[in-house]
């Protein structure tokens, strides 16, 4: 090449810009279309939403904003708005970039309510956007008006109530705002402690746009002449937030009895010691020649010895949120006679017991001899086969079992994860659940959005949690059908509560106020919302079922056999 040769100049990459986008003759919905022009151009795919009226120029914005299918955003209708929600928690909870799920006013955002809340406690990106009245119809009775300006509380990493754009166009500076606010919401959702944020977007009339305007395409004018995302006079730059470096690890001594327990969704990287591992299922640390899958086999007799039993550790690591079990969660990292360093890179540890000595984002510990390890290891391969197990716990074996390096599972925080917990070997599958607040609400929405993210999921789910959210599965004709293969173990009622200090209440109270009869055709119920149901009353091959078809939403009932 010549000296005087020229070569185009490389693209900065802290740079982003949309275009403006030309008047629409609404204010709300040209406000709209810079909203998720900017969440694009941040790298938002996914988009739910639910019907509404209030929140139709973010309807109108998100089918102007593709441009007749040139933007990467990918829209999905639920119709109901908790169904939406946990499908965005979902994708953020699969693929660690937030999602966003929009409502009308009202009532609406109150069905937001639970997933924002599992998003708050699991660290999950999510972008929540509720229309609002403007502020003249605010506090005077207005229908459909209620207070939803930071409804959430101090569950959002960041909320904002917007005022209403110009009702005809919106102004520069509102323009500017919005790009501006879209920028930080992503920042905030996906910083160093991801979680949900809320925009409260306020929209007066004409909430529809005029239909005939050179950049709008309604969808039953989209292949209208010339129409697309033709952009308006100049571009919106946005800013794009960087997190920290890495940190420096934090220097520990040397201690050979050094034990790792790995609860949900363990983020940071563990150090490369010789040490067994108490992994809960949905840690996806319980794999490897380090995990310990019996170790609530083992952990109690070692904790009524104490010190002086060969298995007791003197420095527990803790990484991800542990819940599941009392004799680790209290039994363990509950004494005073254990160090306890908890992994994490922010504030909010989960320490339920207030016993940490150190909590740090990243360690280097000397390598142990693995002597503890082995120890461990020895004991676990002493123990007995378990036998006599429930019918649930088989199954929930038998969906473990048949799940392996490149599947996806989904559990509910059903009995059967328990049952996991305690029985199941290590696995190389990627796993998930709702462990922030170990809620059964939305295990069927949320394993949409993971489908949505990362291909074909199965699902294991009591029968309790399959009821709270079959609605989850009612998906419209002319939206995309996420796949998924769910097994519900069809017990009747909530088996947990016997397994719990509930049982000694005798069996009357016990049945109808905690395992709750539920006396429904789970079956019947799940073949309405047009899912493919199988029903099977004795032994089946589970693993035969998993992998006899690809696509679509199929159900296996599976009852007592």
């Amino acid at each position: 090449m010549s000296s005087s040769a020229k070569t185009a100049p490389a693209a900065n990459p802290w740079q982003l810009s949309i275009p403006l986008p030309a008047p629409s003759g609404s204010g709300a919905v040209d406000a709209a279309t810079v909203l998720w022009r900017a969440l694009a151009a941040l790298g938002v795919r996914e988009v739910l939403a639910s019907p509404g009226s209030r929140s139709a120029p973010l309807i109108y914005g998100l089918q102007r904003a593709a441009g007749g299918g040139s933007s990467p955003l990918r829209a999905h209708v639920r119709i109901d708005e908790r169904a939406a929600a946990f499908t965005a928690l979902g994708v953020g909870k699969a693929s660690g970039v937030p999602a966003a799920v929009f409502t009308t006013s009202g009532t609406a955002t109150a069905h937001l309510h639970a997933a924002v809340m599992e998003a708050h406690h699991s660290r999950i990106p999510l972008i929540l956007v509720t229309a609002d009245r403007p502020a003249e119809l605010r506090e005077v009775g207005a229908n459909q008006t209620t207070r939803q300006a930071g409804v959430y509380g101090s569950l959002t990493r960041w909320s904002v109530d917007l005022p209403a754009p110009v009702a005809g166009a919106a102004t520069p500076a509102e323009l500017r705002t919005m790009a501006d606010v879209a920028a930080r919401a992503y920042a905030a959702a996906t910083g160093p402690v991801p979680g949900p944020v809320h925009l409260n977007l306020a929209f007066r009339d004409p909430l529809t746009p005029d239909f005939a305007a050179p950049d709008f395409a309604a969808p039953d004018c989209a292949k209208r002449e010339g129409a697309g995302a033709n952009a308006g006079e100049g571009a919106l730059s946005l800013p794009v937030f960087r997190a920290a470096a890495t940190p420096t690890p934090s220097q520990l001594p040397l201690r050979q009895r050094t034990l790792i327990v790995a609860g949900d969704s363990a983020r940071l990287a563990l150090p490369e010691i010789a040490a067994p591992v108490l992994a809960e299922p949905s840690s996806n640390l319980r794999r490897g020649e380090c995990a310990i899958a019996r170790y609530l086999d083992l952990l109690p007799g070692v904790l009524e010895v104490g010190p002086a039993h060969p298995l007791f550790p003197e420095r527990v690591i803790v990484t991800g949120h542990p819940t599941l079990s009392r004799p680790v969660v209290a039994g363990l990292l509950g004494r005073d006679d254990v160090e306890t360093v908890i992994l994490d890179d922010a504030p909010g540890w989960a320490d339920p017991a207030r016993r940490a000595n150190l909590v740090t984002a990243a360690i280097d510990t000397p390598a142990t001899d693995g002597s503890f390890l082995r120890a461990w290891r020895d004991a676990e391969a002493a123990l007995s086969k378990p036998e006599g197990l429930p019918w649930q716990a088989r199954l929930a074996l038998d969906v473990w079992s048949a799940c392996g390096a490149g599947n996806t599972l989904m559990l509910a925080s059903s009995s059967l994860i328990r049952d996991l917990e305690r029985y199941a070997p290590a696995s190389e599958a990627r796993v998930y659940a709702h462990r922030g607040l170990a809620g059964i609400d939305g295990t069927f929405g949320c394993a949409a959005g993971i489908a949505l993210a990362r291909g074909r999921t199965r699902v294991l789910a009591g029968d309790l949690a399959a009821l709270h959210d079959m609605t989850s599965l009612l998906i419209g004709p002319l939206e995309q059908r996420p796949d998924l293969d769910i097994v519900v173990a069809d017990d009747g009622g909530g088996r947990i509560f016997s397994g719990l200090e509930h049982a000694g209440a005798g069996p009357e109270l016990l049945a109808r106020f905690f395992t709750t009869p539920h006396g429904t055709d789970i079956a019947a119920l799940a073949a309405a919302t047009g899912a493919e149901v199988t029903l099977a009353e004795r032994d089946l091959d589970v693993q035969k079922w998993l992998t006899a078809k690809e696509g679509g939403i199929r159900v296996l009932v599976m009852r007592k056999s």
